[in-house]
């Protein structure tokens, strides 16, 4: 009997984006899928010791996850990802991470690493077809169970995008306080309860360690949550177009347009946007949205930048100034009564 091919799928960076889609293809061609554990403090710390100084927290990150996996598996999937839109991009470090990786740890197993940059090299969909087929040959000579693969793979993306991102109906029912869109602790009333919207990458805002599981320190304050990931894409699109200059890092849209419109609406108590420290795009958006927000002061909005350092007891402390300033405002606008004056 044939030995099924172990692929490992780092849990970082954009494998948040397309877990699903992966998972899913490189089953359907019989390989047993390792995905790496969550981010735990042993990782971070050998991350830390192992990347570049240079590199951003969570492509640090990603270093500690390759290494817990390169002794378990025969291939590591770490796709050059540059573009799926004719002119957004995506962080360059998607594009050369492999490359970095190959230079650092010479005992790395095989990789696995097609290319895709619409915006750059007007890839299209013939040659997005050609690099699934070079990598599903790597388990298989059967290019219809390749084609198969490649299908499940993009019906079960679509299924879970959709379950994840909401219609516009459904993001109006929550704010105007008929739906929760998470379950609070105290069961608190829908009109009492605090509306945050949560931005940032996805890969900071699904990893509990690095995030310091902030999704459910909110949670803990009786705050119910939007993330950028759940906001209808037509709304953000609205907002960007907006702008002066189109903003083509494609992650950064979702986060700015998130943040642009409930800052316009008016329909949240306020926004937490998470960034890391030294990513680029994360500077721009975060610079664009302070300078939005200093236009729009009835929305609070708070940044916080993580790192390797970020301690937890810092964080809380302004979680919880920043959650004390909203129940403020907001008992100060809910409960105030006119007073009837008899003459």
């Amino acid at each position: 009997m044939r030995k099924l091919l172990r692929v490992g799928l780092p849990k970082a960076l954009i494998h948040y984006k397309f877990e699903t889609m992966w998972k899913v293809f490189f089953q359907e061609l019989g390989a047993e899928v390792i995905i790496s554990s969550e981010t735990t403090k042993k990782i971070r710390d050998l991350a830390v010791r192992s990347a570049p100084d240079e590199d951003c927290y969570s492509t640090k990150i990603y270093h500690g996850h390759i290494l817990e996996l390169k002794n378990q598996v025969d291939y590591l999937f770490i796709p050059r990802f540059g573009s799926r839109h004719k002119t957004d991009m995506g962080c360059p470090k998607f594009i050369a991470l492999v490359d970095v990786l190959r230079s650092i740890y010479p005992d790395l197993p095989k990789l696995i690493s097609p290319h895709l940059n619409v915006a750059k090299y007007g890839h299209n969909k013939i040659y997005f077809f050609k690099e699934v087929l070079k990598v599903g040959f790597i388990f298989t000579k059967n290019p219809f169970r390749i084609i198969n693969a490649m299908r499940k793979a993009l019906k079960a993306d679509k299924l879970y995008k959709k379950k994840l991102i909401i219609d516009n109906d459904t993001l109006h029912k929550w704010e105007r306080s008929e739906i929760l869109l998470n379950k609070t602790p105290n069961e608190i009333p829908r009109e009492k309860s605090l509306k945050i919207a949560l931005v940032g990458h996805s890969y900071v805002i699904n990893d509990n360690y690095c995030s310091l599981d902030i999704r459910k320190k909110l949670q803990e304050y009786d705050v119910d949550l939007i993330t950028s990931e759940q906001m209808p894409r037509g709304l953000i699109d609205e907002q960007l177009d907006k702008l002066e200059n189109r903003l083509y890092f494609e992650f950064e849209r979702e986060i700015l347009g998130t943040i642009m419109y409930f800052l316009e609406n008016k329909t949240v108590d306020g926004i937490i946007q998470l960034m890391i420290f030294s990513c680029g795009p994360d500077s721009l958006a975060g610079e664009l949205a302070s300078i939005f927000a200093k236009r729009q002061k009835e929305v609070q909005l708070l940044q916080i930048v993580f790192d390797d350092l970020t301690a937890e007891a810092g964080m809380r402390t302004r979680i919880e100034a920043f959650i004390d300033m909203l129940k403020r405002r907001k008992e100060k606008t809910a409960y105030h009564i006119p007073t009837l004056r008899i003459t």
